[in-house]
This record gives C-alpha cells, sequence and structure tokens, in this order.
C-alpha cells in the first residue's frame, strides 16, 4: 500500500517548467481556451442553436 501512495505521489508531483519552452506559445494557448470556454457558456446562456 505504500508503494502504491508514494507512486501516486509521484503522478501528481507538479514539475518544474522547462526554461525551453516557448511562453508566448503557452500563453496563446491558454487565451484561446478561455475565449472558447466563454463562447460555449455565451452561446449556452443565450439559448443559441448551431445546426439542426
Amino acid at each position: 500500500m505504500a508503494n502504491y501512495i508514494e507512486r501516486l505521489k509521484n503522478k501528481i508531483k507538479l514539475k518544474k517548467l522547462d526554461s525551453e519552452q516557448p511562453i508566448g506559445a503557452w500563453i496563446f494557448v491558454v487565451l484561446l481556451n478561455i475565449v472558447g470556454f466563454g463562447g460555449y457558456f455565451y452561446f449556452k446562456i443565450n439559448n443559441f442553436q448551431l445546426g439542426s
């Protein structure tokens, strides 16, 4: 059981970000997701129907 808990902790532990990652691309992806979810909720609230 202790081995299982240790493996679980290692899987959920946050990894340090790599300095080689393009930060601008990640910001773009996160903002695009926020806009997408915002649009989804806007359409849901205003009862827009896309398609048939």
